[in-house]
């Protein structure tokens, strides 16, 4: 279920698309995410290989804009992650899941 897209900046910095509470919620047409099959009603599990479950939008954010140019992202659908989740307090998803930044 789970997918995992490779997304290239613009000129601008930009890869396409527009998240909130880390579920997909727009996508640019002819951006790398619509050239690429990104799907809205998705949430964001990783960027770049780190963990942003229970990240805020702006942490998330932070460290798509301080990537290379090439950001992989992996994405589940919502119906999926949020039955993964329902019962997991926020607490959790925060202090208890390794968000740290793999080594490459």
């Amino acid at each position: 279920f789970e997918r995992t897209l490779t997304l290239h900046k613009d000129s601008t910095g930009h890869i396409g698309f527009v998240f909130k509470d880390g579920e997909i919620t727009k996508i640019s047409v002819d951006s790398s995410a619509a050239r690429n099959g990104l799907l809205i009603n998705h949430h964001l599990l990783e960027v770049n290989g780190q963990n942003v479950v229970g990240l805020k939008d702006t942490e998330i954010a932070k460290i798509m804009s301080n990537g290379d140019n090439i950001i992989t992202i992996t994405i589940i659908p919502t119906f999926i992650y949020s039955h993964m989740v329902k019962n997991m307090s926020s607490s959790i998803m925060k202090k208890l899941m390794d968000h740290s930044i793999p080594e490459i």
